[in-house]
């Protein structure tokens, strides 16, 4: 077989076989003669590069290196050797394995060529169009600001001529709004009226009222003045002013109907409400205020005389024995504010269990009394010498389970004012932990005796038949 050597320095290093070589190439020749031929794209107008103009440097820098670079094809590649002996082999050999090598890579650089000049034919018709239309667009502009300048002239004349118009419109609007001032002027005046003779009525009233207590106050005054004997052991014949001890102590009319307001839900829609020990009569007036029938009875002739006087229905009677006279489950509604704790147990617990007979299935009988779990209320519970003994929230529950009503709820009522409470240490965000817990334990003390000294003064227990 003829074969010869050749090696990088002339020595020979790896045999060559030629036979060989000539048949590959043979072989190479007789497949691409067989393979079909790849069609050429129309690339007339890309060789010629972009027609059209960017305005910024950058895009058209970049339009332009598309233009010259789409095309992937190394037409400039050939194959050489320098070895005077075997070049011509060399050549030969090469030119075989890069005809080999184009049969595979060649369908792909062509697709790339293509799918490279289909895109820059779009770029270059993108970027003649935006030159059109940026064109078209300056135009329309220096048309628009031509119409502008020739339409402000008749703009400025047709609002001239509807000046007039307007400004009699305003005056006509303004003509109107005095003629309707002026139509409501009285109507104000009246309404002002109305309230000023409220005010003076409800004064008036207030005074009559003062002036009527103090004519009591007189006959009573003239009545001891006319005994010659007061015995003191003989409690029956203790009278005091109940009425001016509530003014003084317990708080004004409308303060006591402003906190017993929060109670009224407990006996909406209902017709016979019996508040015993009604007092002033507050809570009396809020259930007429609201449509709800009740009627008040009390022990003292002064409060009795006093809600007579405001046009309340109630009745100076012993409470037990007023119920007595009811039918029973005639009630649908009881309510006692501050009168347990002026009760002897055996009376007390006789009252409750009347209450319950007379009171109608499904409805509330609500009572309030002094807390004694507040200091500050224990403190200021001997203030009324009527007080027999303050009664615990747990007992009273007891005794209006123990006759029969059910569905307790207890409200702790008549907060003191923070400003007469101990008052806790602020916590400031940068002091260290060990500061912060020692703190949170002195406010957490702060705050359980405030609970004991100063808590709820006053305390309800609302039962249901």
């Amino acid at each position: 077989m003829d074969t010869f050597e050749i090696n990088k320095d002339g020595t020979g290093e790896r045999e060559i076989n030629v036979e060989e070589i000539m048949g590959k190439i043979r072989e190479s020749i007789r497949e691409r003669k067989e393979l079909a031929g790849f069609p050429v794209s129309d690339t007339g107008d890309l060789q010629r590069g972009p027609s059209v103009h960017i305005g910024d440097s950058n895009i058209q820098r970049d339009l332009e290196y598309v233009n010259s670079n789409w095309d992937t094809k190394n037409n400039s590649y050939f194959i050489s050797s320098h070895r005077p002996v075997v070049g011509k082999f060399l050549i030969r050999s090469r030119e075989m394995v890069n005809g080999e090598i184009k049969r595979y890579v060649d369908p792909i650089f062509w697709k790339q060529t293509e799918f490279n000049g289909s895109t820059v034919r779009l770029l270059n018709y993108t970027a003649g169009k935006f030159n059109h239309y940026n064109n078209e667009i300056e135009q329309l502009r220096s048309e628009i600001d031509f119409g502008m300048k020739k339409l402000r002239p008749e703009v400025e004349d047709k609002i001239e001529q509807l000046r007039p118009e307007f400004e009699d419109r305003i005056e006509h609007l303004k003509s109107e709004f005095d003629n309707k001032i002026g139509e409501l002027r009285p109507e104000i005046n009246n309404t002002i009226r109305s309230e000023v003779n409220s005010i003076v009525t409800s004064m008036k009233l207030e005074i009559e009222n003062m002036a009527w207590l103090a004519s009591i106050i007189e006959s009573k005054a003239k009545e001891r003045h006319k005994k010659q004997e007061i015995e003191t052991s003989d409690t029956e014949n203790f009278d005091i002013n109940y009425f001016r001890f509530e003014e003084q102590f317990r708080g004004s009319r409308e303060d006591i109907k402003q906190r017993q307001l929060n109670f009224i839900n407990y006996f909406t829609g209902c017709s016979n409400v019996l508040d015993i020990g009604c007092g002033r009569g507050e809570f009396l007036e809020l259930l007429k205020d609201l449509g709800i029938g009740g009627k008040g009875i009390d022990i003292d002739d002064t409060m009795v005389d006093y809600c007579l006087s405001k046009g309340l229905n109630v009745e100076q009677e012993e409470a037990i024995s007023y119920l007595k006279k009811l039918e029973d489950k005639s009630l649908d509604g009881i309510f006692i504010d501050q009168v347990v704790e002026h009760l002897e147990p055996d009376y007390l617990i006789n009252l409750l269990q009347l209450c319950f007979q007379k009171l109608k299935y499904g409805y509330y009988i609500f009572v309030e009394t002094v807390n004694p779990l507040s200091l500050v209320s224990f403190a200021n519970f001997y203030i009324d010498m009527t007080h027999k003994k303050p009664i615990h929230p747990e007992t009273l529950k007891f005794l209006l389970t123990s006759v029969g009503f059910r569905d307790l709820d207890t409200k702790f009522l008549s907060p003191v004012s923070e400003e007469a409470r101990l008052q806790k240490v602020p916590i400031n965000s940068g002091v260290e932990e060990w500061v912060k817990n020692y703190l949170g334990t002195y406010n957490q003390n702060i705050e359980k005796l405030n609970n004991i000294l100063y808590g709820a003064q006053d305390y309800a227990v609302i039962g249901k038949k």
